[in-house]
């Protein structure tokens, strides 16, 4: 299985997304970059918010050896959301492409967006599941995955 860690796949795709603004014409809408900076903005705060909440609950944020995980958060931003990090990351994804916008930079998202859930998400609510047991299944009827 391939593992790719999310945040190697967040910077292949905005590199591709910077490279791309040569190759395809660039769509221009009004307030285009200010809107791709709120975004990237609001990603980056998504995105720290729950690794401080890793951090402060002594669990591992390595998406990569999750299996080092010894403790499920439940609380603060997870309450509303099972994957946070990932939701800053695809907001961040989604401000760059706003930001270099042309054909391909639309596709990135969707690529993010089905690579986490196929060889990520899907491994890890697996590990997850098999280690907290009720616990987890719990947490996960009552929090969506995304938002």
């Amino acid at each position: 299985m391939l593992k790719i860690p999310p945040p190697i796949l967040v910077l292949f795709l905005i590199t591709t997304i910077y490279f791309s603004k040569n190759e395809f014409e660039i769509i221009y809408f009004p307030y285009q970059h200010s809107i791709s900076i709120l975004i990237f903005s609001l990603g980056i705060f998504i995105l720290t918010t729950p690794v401080l909440k890793f951090i402060k609950s002594k669990t591992t944020v390595n998406p990569i050896n999750f299996k080092k995980v010894n403790k499920l958060v439940n609380t603060g931003i997870y309450k509303y959301s099972r994957n946070p990090m990932y939701l800053g990351m695809i907001l961040i994804v989604i401000s760059t492409s706003i930001f270099y916008l042309n054909y391909y930079s639309i596709l990135t998202p969707f690529i993010f967006y089905f690579w986490i859930n196929e060889f990520q998400i899907k491994r890890e609510e697996i590990f997850l599941e098999e280690k907290f047991g009720k616990e987890y299944l719990s947490y996960k009827s009552r929090t969506r995955r995304w938002i």
